[in-house]
């Protein structure tokens, strides 16, 4: 992120802050903040993004053949249980504050500390997995693919939890897994140009899915009437 003569492209650092950043803290502002109850679910999907890369951690330093056979784990799935004397969590503004929460913990941790180390006056770093643009900015693009995931990702898990649904909850399982491994590919040069993709398309078949139960849930909703 330098110019000529080496000092911080601003212009740069805060577009790529507001790629990473930017749809979801209007999805925060917009939908979340309005409800304490949806506040507090969203701060119990990051406690619960802290808790599954920790347990992932923990079993990548203790179990020896992981390191050797996978260079990324994946977060464990959320499982949320219910009563009668709980918020409904079928609600959809519910699974999207949890997702909300479970995200902006992985966007801070994933691409927040790539932000605050690029702010000094050693210019643009470039990574071999994608040579052709600064990192921070390849970093910034998946940050927003994968908030996306995650969101979309969380509004199907909700609803295949409350429906007891196998055929959602794998699909939930599937994408993550696959978007979680093509990570790989940054271990190649350039190999941005594979993991970069395959984020958009995971972030794309995730939307469509939570697009779809939006829809239906507003479709039953007028019925109902």
């Amino acid at each position: 992120m330098a110019l000529h003569d080496g000092l911080v492209n601003w212009p740069l650092f805060f577009g790529c802050i507001l790629v990473g950043f930017g749809p979801l803290a209007a999805l925060f502002f917009v939908v979340v903040a309005k409800r304490a109850q949806l506040v507090i679910l969203a701060l119990s999907g990051a406690f619960v993004w802290l808790v599954a890369i920790l347990v992932t951690a923990t079993l990548w330093q203790i179990i020896p053949p992981l390191k050797t056979s996978l260079s990324a784990t994946v977060p464990a799935v959320k499982r949320v249980t219910t009563s009668s004397h709980q918020l409904p969590l079928n609600d959809i503004t519910s699974s999207l504050a949890g997702g909300v929460g479970f995200s902006v913990m992985h966007a801070l941790l994933m691409f927040g500390s790539l932000v605050g180390s690029s702010t000094g006056s050693r210019g643009a770093a470039f990574s071999s997995s994608c040579e052709s643009i600064p990192l921070i900015f390849s970093a910034a693009i998946s940050t927003l693919a994968l908030t996306a995931l995650d969101v979309a990702l969380m509004v199907v898990a909700f609803d295949g939890y409350r429906k007891r649904s196998v055929l959602a909850v794998g699909a939930v399982f599937v994408i993550h897994m696959g978007v979680a491994l093509s990570a790989l590919a940054n271990m190649e040069t350039n190999g941005c140009y594979i993991s970069i993709p395959v984020h958009y398309a995971g972030a794309a078949l995730a939307c469509a899915g939570a697009t779809t139960i939006v829809w239906r849930s507003k479709r039953l909703a007028v019925d109902a009437k």
